[in-house]
Formats: C-alpha cells, structure tokens, sequence
C-alpha cells in the first residue's frame, strides 16, 4: 500500500536539499506527487520514467515540425507533461533508493536534448507554414544558445584535462599552477573577477524566467494565443507572436553566451572549475 499524498511528500523531500528551477516549485511539484503515487503501484523505475520523457520530447517536438497550430499545441502539450515528469523521476528514486550516476546522465542528456529540438522543431514548423525562412534561422540560434555553450565547454574540457593529468600523474603539478591563479577560494561562479561574479548571479536570477523550464511554458502559452487568435480573434497575422519570439529569443540568446565568453574567459573560470574539482582533499 503506498502512502498518503502528505507522507508521500515528506518521503520524497525530506533529505532533498536541490535547488529547483521556480516553476517546478511553484507548479509541477504540486502535480507531480499524484502522478508518483500512481507508478509507485507500477514496476516502473525512475530511469525508465527518464527514458518515457526523452521519447515524448521527441515526440512531441516531431508533432511541432508538421506547422499546424493544433499539432503544435498538442505537441508542446506533451513536451509539458514531461516537465511534470522531470520531478516524478526524482520522486521515484528518492522513495525506492534509486538514485544514481546513470539516472543522473539520463536526465542530463534529457535537458541537454529536449530544449534544442523543441526550438529546431518551432522554427522549422514556423517555416512550412509561413514560408520565412529566417524562422529556420532564428529556430537554430535559440537551439544552440539557448542554454550555456560556454559554461558546458568549461565543464567538458575541465573533465578531459582532469583524466589527463591523473592518468600522466601531472594532477598535483596542475594543481598547484591553477591554484596560484585562482587563489585559495576557487569561484566557479563567475571566476576572478568581481564583475563576473555579479554577471553570473544576475543571469542566474533571469535564467529563472527565459530558460528551462520557462522557455517551454512561452511556447506553450504563445502557441495557445496563435490557436485562439487563429480561431477566434484574428488580430495578429498567424504565427507572427511564434515567430518574433524565436527572433527576440535567439537574438537575446547569441548576446548573451557572447557576454558570458568574455566574462569566463577574462575570470579564468576554467582554472577555477579545474581546482575546485582536483582540490578537494588537497592541501
């Protein structure tokens, strides 16, 4: 017998100290335990919940390329529901002790998949049923810039010199040349400069609202606007509120990862990641 919605909770966050993204908080925490419950009287584990939500943004972003307003509404509806599912898997595995590194890399490699194709699939749906082929364009740039290019570059080569220096036993070596740079206190929060570490925090204030999930909530709701206007109000040219979001989103998106470039660099934020992660231990 599974437990109460209320006990249910307390199981599930009690020893979760995580930050959420707002609208998980706000929103879909509030949903996703009903949903928890339900699997929890299935053999269903939190990976394969993980997987459920990488094929239905796959899915439903395929709905999205078609460039019918009713597709696409149906096919962002499905890409919702998997935000819903993003916190069901962690309830899951928090309630049966499931937590693991594969369960952490299959939910990474869904942020890093689902927002991409959902913007590719938009713009090129925009442009099936409007001809613009900057739709194309702008579907690309919110694809790729959407989330932190600079940041995962940071944290990948981070990670292939770490494996590196330990396997030619350089690690100490590195260690200690890095730390003379960064100082005693790394900050992979915007690096040295101060700057940069007033950047990071603001942009991680505004990430909130324009990146995941919120990004996949102004679809949604444009898209529902595009249907009602399309149906009932004809005061805007279809599709015209999608498509100046993509170029407004896309646009903003390219400026801020070039600011995030220089802000990084100049920080030698790298070094800063590249001690914290070797350091630990050290004296």
């Amino acid at each position: 017998m599974v437990e109460s919605i209320k006990e249910l909770r307390e199981i599930c966050y009690k020893d979760s100290k995580s930050r959420r993204p707002l609208y998980m908080e706000w929103v879909t925490m509030k949903i996703s335990i009903y949903v928890t419950k339900l699997l929890l009287y299935t053999p269903i584990s939190a990976d394969m919940i993980t997987i459920g939500m990488i094929l239905l943004a796959i899915l439903g972003s395929a709905f999205m390329t078609f460039g019918t307003l009713k597709l696409m509404l149906i096919g962002i509806l499905i890409i919702h529901f998997t935000v819903i599912l993003d916190n069901v898997n962690g309830e899951v595995a928090r309630y049966r002790k499931e937590g693991s590194m594969m369960g952490t890399f299959l939910e990474q490699y869904y942020h890093e998949l689902s927002v991409p194709l959902i913007f590719f699939s938009l713009g090129f749906g925009i442009f099936l049923a409007t001809g613009y082929k900057s739709a194309v364009i702008f579907g690309f740039l919110c694809g790729v810039f959407s989330r932190s290019t600079v940041l995962s570059a940071i944290k990948s080569a981070v990670v292939k010199n770490a494996i590196r220096d330990r396997k030619n036993n350089r690690s100490d070596e590195k260690l200690k040349k890095y730390s003379s740079i960064v100082g005693k206190s790394p900050n992979v929060e915007g690096g040295s400069t101060e700057t940069g570490a007033k950047l990071y925090h603001t942009y991680d204030f505004i990430k909130e609202f324009w990146g995941a999930p919120f990004n996949i909530i102004h679809i949604n709701i444009l898209v529902l606007l595009e249907t009602l206007n399309n149906y009932y109000w004809n005061a805007l040219p279809k599709y015209s509120m999608l498509y100046w979001y993509l170029m407004i989103y896309g646009s903003v998106s390219v400026l801020i990862q070039i600011i995030s470039f220089i802000v990084h660099y100049k920080g030698n934020t790298i070094y800063h990641y590249y001690v914290a992660m070797m350091g630990k231990g050290k004296k």
